[in-house]
């Protein structure tokens, strides 16, 4: 064990310390983070009233950043000729996004676009928009059964009978997923103004999933599989693994070539698993490497576990893989709709202990159903 990580385990277990039996008196820096974002879910932005309190709401709070979701499942926060308007939006030639930007702007915010990319729906209700991808690219969808996907049927049994189950998901294994993907993510950064772009659900649903048939072809195209009998074979072997892994990193990859080609000064960020042994090995997220590779400026890390002890251990193996370098490159992302005001502080002063430089914070709707809930919170982020 090196020096560096030898007293990183000693300031961390003196904090904890600190924070269960208050005997210890911390002297960590005190001096506010550089960059401080607060994720802001879709239904904040259907209105103009709604989206001129949320901006005033984070300049009151003094975050610099704003991380707005204009892309939720399968639906546009903004005008788009891929992607059908939310339902939620009542007046259709309202374009949130474009009102949005330059009095964000305006307020010294910068605009972060921040996109569901595989996960399309997730309600048991279907989409009222008949050009929308469940409807018309069914055959895009994943699986975690080898076979077509009946939608309905899909969506009714899991909500009922599987708790972790989020909804149905595009296979990143189709050959036609990532390159309609990167159009849509064009789009944006070609028409606004925006000051980044930050993918989530850049994963898959859990381990089992993958087996969407056109992805399967796809991998049998490319690899050699005459020696294994069965499909349930092929999935357990390293190359299959692999594969799933790629065909999200390739995602990434070509969305930071695409941005560099049209807008360069756009920051490409993505909202990750905390721990990066689950990331890469159950969800096939291999955001270490992006780091590493340069295909991300950022990854926020969505450190949302209540108990302190877990959020530290995620943090150990942000260490214990990652030097210092890209460790700066890690947004923490800290939970405020689970837990209390004074658990979420525990959760922000850990993190400035560590030595993160940014932080931010999901979210900014739950956070208004509580208006005192930040003051603590905002009090020693700037004392």
């Amino acid at each position: 064990m090196t020096i560096s990580l030898i007293y990183f385990h000693l300031k961390k277990a003196i904090f904890i310390a600190f924070l269960f039996l208050q005997t210890i008196q911390i002297s960590a820096q005190k001096s506010q983070f550089k960059d401080r974002y607060i994720w802001v879910v879709r239904s904040s932005l259907v209105t103009e009233n709604s989206i001129d309190r949320m901006i005033e709401y984070a300049v009151i709070n003094r975050f610099n950043n704003i991380v707005v979701q204009v892309r939720g499942r399968g639906d546009a926060y903004y005008n788009s000729v891929f992607v059908p308007k939310s339902s939620l939006i009542k007046n259709l030639d309202f374009d949130p996004l474009a009102y949005l930007i330059p009095i964000a702007k305006q307020k010294g915010l910068k605009v972060h676009v921040w996109v569901n990319t595989y996960l399309l729906w997730s309600s048991a209700t279907m989409p009222v928009q008949n050009e929308h991808l469940v409807f018309s690219r069914s055959d895009w969808l994943d699986n975690n059964n080898v076979g077509p996907i009946n939608v309905k049927k899909s969506l009714q049994k899991n909500r009922i009978t599987k708790k972790n189950f989020e909804g149905l998901y595009l296979s990143p294994g189709h050959p036609n997923v990532n390159k309609y993907l990167i159009r849509v993510f064009k789009e944006l950064v070609q028409n606004y103004d925006i000051d980044g772009l930050h993918l989530d659900y850049v994963r898959y649903h859990d381990s089992d999933y993958g087996k969407n048939p056109y992805a399967i072809a796809n991998f049998k195209k490319y690899n050699h599989t005459s020696g294994l009998s069965t499909e349930n074979d092929l999935f357990s072997t390293q190359p299959w693994n692999d594969y799933l892994r790629k065909s999200v990193t390739d995602l990434v990859s070509d969305t930071k070539d695409m941005i560099s080609l049209i807008n360069p000064g756009v920051m490409l960020t993505a909202a990750v698993k905390p721990s990066l042994y689950e990331a890469r090995e159950r969800f096939y997220q291999e955001w270490d490497v992006w780091l590493v590779a340069g295909y991300l400026d950022k990854a926020f890390a969505m450190n949302y576990a209540t108990d302190l002890k877990v959020f530290a251990a995620n943090i150990d193996i942000m260490y214990d893989n990652l030097p210092s370098k890209y460790r700066k490159k890690i947004v923490m992302g800290v939970s405020t709709y689970n837990q209390k005001p004074n658990e979420a502080l525990n959760k922000v002063k850990y993190t400035k202990v560590t030595r993160f430089n940014s932080i931010a914070f999901f979210s900014y709707n739950s956070l208004i159903q509580n208006m005192s809930y930040f003051r603590t919170i905002k009090d020693y982020i700037y004392k």
